[in-house]
């Protein structure tokens, strides 16, 4: 496999700036520790290099080398007394098709990602607004789950009350098993997924039927994929040990080994466990994950297998709280748990999945993938409901024992041609996705009395069992054929993509089919500037009255989502902004004033989105942006609900975070975020809502060397202020109030 070169040009100075400069331009991370490295200075770099060859030629004759130890991480070790370190070959060579984007600058994102059946693509040659969120990211933000990553973006708002990853983007509820893995849907976990095993967390916004294919739900608001983790070129044992107020422990062990004459054969194996108390009262979170994945990258034939599996207990979790009050009562704070002694969560996830990809000729390539995925979950749970403005919550017993069962797959054919000066890429794909829902559910006659700020704990009810036959309460089948064309035109600079997708929908009785156009346009203005535009149409299984309402299971038919954008990305100096411009509009769904699920008229999402990333200036790096959205219901029933704002869709969400590296403590690093969400209504009426929050986060990462071992120490402050807040609401009628102050650390070891 070839790897990708590029040209740099970084004047001769001390040997430390010049590594700290060229991992920058590169895209990569270099942990060093520059006092080894004393008063030794470089000539610099200047040429077309590889990554690798470019580390070797300025550390020539310095004594040391960089070694990779995962997907654009590297360290610096002394070379080995006796070994002779020449610089490497230069090959003038691009990246296969496979290969994984490189970082960007200050490592925190990627410089692409995969665009579903077009491959990876660049941010700049890509019509969407995209991000690629890195596992350096995860690991020095020590995030817990896809929140804790997502949070850095402004579109995205939480719509999982902490235990489930559904997430509101551009507005529009992205439901759990959305989520893609390594490009299939229905292999993420549809229980919450762990992040220990994953490279890149990938986010397109808007709908994309065209390039992902079928998926469950069709989400109008983006898409979410996750990248899983495969060895480097350097051998890698790292161990982490984990810290989570208020007393859960745990262990990461991270090995990835090549393998054959060339490095052809890999293999990538994660293992975790945690264990103890979490910051809210009387809340208890237990967790493992196992993944493996493997594979082979020959000259012509590329192989890849993923398996994993993992379990997840929270005993008395912290819940979401249907509102039935009339006046939105104070905060809790958030250690304050209402949740019943009896109440918890046991959670199990298994997936496998074998892809390949084979080069008939030099530009005709075929790809297959097949997974399969089983989620099961058992959950006792007290549905609360607050009853007014002092806080009284009641609520009752419900037992639910569900087990999901889900098969995808897919199959392409890209081709690459020429007709005079416009080239084009041709993309043939097909894909198939099945899902089966089965439930048992067991609802007590007993019910309790509570306070937010005084919670009350009661005996169990007794009685709840999960010995009953589960029975298929949904089952999803979907199939799509799609057709594209990426058409490079004037040089290159103008990339316009046609394409469409005849999707079918079979859910339980409904069947629909519809073909859904897309045509989408990147102009490069220069070589730093990048304008684009799209329209897409999307196919979605229509939505299902969730647990609670008077109609909790219905399922309405399918419907199509249609986005209009534009947008611009500029890259400056190791840093690169984009701004959006955006219309989605869709079938709307809400519960009305009789606690009944109902699909009714339109909901119309306008708004833009600013966001930034990269390092302005050695040392200093950015993430984060804002998004304001205009969301509001049209053609309701009678015009009830006409302009009322839509929910999930705050007007205004604002992430921003910046690292600063201590220049005169080398290897300390310190970092800052802010959070802020405008209010939104609860309920469809918009009679009440939930106030404004802001949160502010604060951390510290130390790197260095202990007995020639790259350490990572780090350690992070969420909600340092300790806020009271509502901080999302998942549904009309459904709150969820936010974490108290939460400290993490963590150290980490290369072996």
């Amino acid at each position: 496999m070839q790897a990708e070169v590029r040209q740099f040009n970084i004047s001769a100075g001390p040997i430390a700036q010049v590594l700290g400069r060229f991992a920058a331009e590169a895209g990569v991370t270099l942990s060093f520790d520059a006092s080894q490295l004393g008063e030794v200075r470089s000539n610099g770099l200047s040429g077309t290099h590889t990554i690798s060859n470019g580390f070797a030629r300025i550390l020539s004759d310095s004594g040391f080398e960089a070694t990779e130890t995962s997907a654009g991480r590297y360290v610096l070790r002394r070379v080995p007394a006796g070994v002779t370190t020449l610089p490497a070959v230069q090959v003038a060579a691009q990246a296969a098709s496979n290969d994984l984007p490189q970082t960007y600058a200050g490592g925190q994102v990627a410089r692409g990602s995969r665009l579903g059946m077009l491959g990876n693509t660049s941010i700049m040659d890509t019509p969407f607004n995209t991000t690629s969120y890195t596992a350096e990211l995860i690991e020095n933000q020590q995030a817990r789950n896809l929140i804790d990553v997502l949070v850095n973006d402004p579109s995205v708002a939480d719509a999982g009350g902490r235990t489930f990853d559904n997430f509101f983007m551009r507005g529009f509820l992205l439901n759990r098993e959305e989520i893609g893995f390594d490009g299939l849907y229905g292999i993420a976990s549809a229980e919450g997924n762990l992040l220990q095993g994953v490279e890149r967390v990938e986010v397109l916004k808007g709908p994309t039927t065209l390039v992902n294919g079928a998926s469950s739900k069709g989400a109008a608001g983006g898409a979410i994929n996750l990248v899983p983790k495969r060895a480097g070129e350097t051998p890698l044992t790292r161990v982490t040990g984990t810290y989570l107020s208020d007393g859960n422990l745990g262990t990461h062990v991270d090995v990835g080994r090549r393998f054959g004459e060339n490095n052809e054969f890999g293999a990538r194996v994660n293992m975790a466990y945690r264990d103890g108390d979490s910051p809210v009262d009387y809340e208890k979170q237990r967790a493992s994950l196992l993944t493996v994945g493997l594979d082979y990258r020959g000259d012509r034939l590329r192989l890849s297998g993923d398996f994993g599996s993992s379990r997840q207990r929270i005993d008395q979790d912290k819940p979401t709280f249907l509102v039935n009050s009339t006046e939105m009562p104070t905060a809790p704070s958030g250690k304050r748990n209402v949740a019943q002694p009896w109440n918890f969560q046991d959670k199990e996830h298994d997936f496998a999945v074998l892809k390949g990809e084979f080069d008939l000729t030099q530009d005709l390539t075929v790809a297959m993938a097949y997974g399969q995925a089983e989620s099961r979950r058992d959950r006792v749970d007290n549905f609360p409901t607050i009853q007014d403005a002092q806080g009284t919550v009641t609520g009752s017993a419900y037992g639910l024992r569900s087990r999901t069962e889900t098969e995808s797959g897919q199959a392409s054919l890209r081709w690459k041609t020429q007709t005079g000066s416009i080239g084009h890429q041709v993309v043939l794909s097909v894909s198939d996705f099945e899902s089966k829902l089965y439930e048992y559910q067991q609802t007590l006659p007993y019910n309790f009395t509570s306070n937010l700020y005084n919670p009350v704990y009661n005996d169990g009810p007794g009685g709840i069992s999960f010995n009953g036959p589960t029975g298929l309460v949904t089952r999803a089948k979907m199939r799509s054929y799609a057709i594209a064309d990426t058409l490079s035109m004037l040089n290159d600079r103008l990339l316009l993509t046609i394409g469409a997708r005849h999707q079918s929908i079979k859910v339980n009785t409904y069947d629909r089919s519809e073909v859904t156009p897309a045509i989408a346009a990147v102009f490069k203005y220069s070589p730093t500037t990048s304008l684009y535009a799209n329209y897409v149409e999307a196919l979605s299984q229509g939505t299902i009255a969730p647990p609670g309402r008077a109609n909790a299971g219905d399922v309405f038919p399918p419907f199509v989502s249609k986005q209009q954008e534009v947008g611009i990305k500029n890259e400056w100096r190791n840093w690169t902004t984009t701004l959006s411009l955006f219309q989605i509009e869709r079938p709307s769904a809400y519960t009305d004033a009789g606690n009944v699920y109902r699909v009714d008229g339109e909901q119309r999402n306008r708004g833009f989105e600013l966001q930034v990333f990269g390092e302005p200036v050695k040392g200093w790096r950015v993430l984060g942006g804002a998004a304001w959205t205009h969301a509001r219901m049209l053609k309701t029933q009678d015009g009830l609900n006409d302009g009322r704002q839509a929910e999930g869709a705050p007007k205004l969400q604002v992430r921003m975070g910046s690292e600063w590296d201590v220049t005169s403590v080398p290897g300390l690093t310190t970092s800052a975020r802010v959070l802020y969400t405008s209010s939104q209504p609860v309920k469809v009426e918009n009679t009440i809502r939930i106030p404004s929050w802001t949160r502010l986060d604060l951390g510290a990462r130390y790197a260095t060397t202990i007995g020639n071992k790259p350490v990572q120490l780090r350690a992070m402050i969420e909600n340092v202020t300790d806020r009271r807040y509502w901080d999302a609401v998942p549904a009309f009628w459904v709150v969820s109030s936010a974490a108290p102050r939460t400290i993490m650390l963590s150290a980490s070891v290369d072996f």
